[in-house]
């Protein structure tokens, strides 16, 4: 009533920021799990180790273009999620992190 300081409210970490903090790095775990397993499909392929002949080759190639194109696509996200992190305010008051658990 009158005359004080404004009571300073409490605030807690922005679960946001933690829940995208989470999707960078399993996207990043994803991306590097993929690009493993397709990387050494089109080796083994490739490599004349499981199948040959045109079609292998054909099937090699659009495998190893796919893959490439996957990692590019995917690698476009980070910055998005990074840019996306930066928006937000490190931290949020009580009601509103319980607010976006809900939601």
């Amino acid at each position: 009533m009158g005359g004080g300081a404004p009571q300073q409210q409490a605030t807690v970490p922005n679960p946001a920021i933690t829940d995208l903090q989470n999707l960078r790095t399993r996207l990043n775990q994803e991306l590097g799990t993929l690009n493993d397993t397709l990387k050494r499909t089109c080796s083994d392929m490739g490599g004349k180790k499981v199948w040959v002949g045109k079609a292998a080759d054909t099937w090699t190639t659009e495998v190893d273009g796919r893959r490439k194109r996957i990692q590019l696509l995917l690698a476009k996200l980070v910055p998005i999620i990074d840019a996306e992190i930066k928006t937000l305010p490190e931290k949020v008051t009580p009601m509103d992190a319980k607010l976006y658990r809900m939601g």
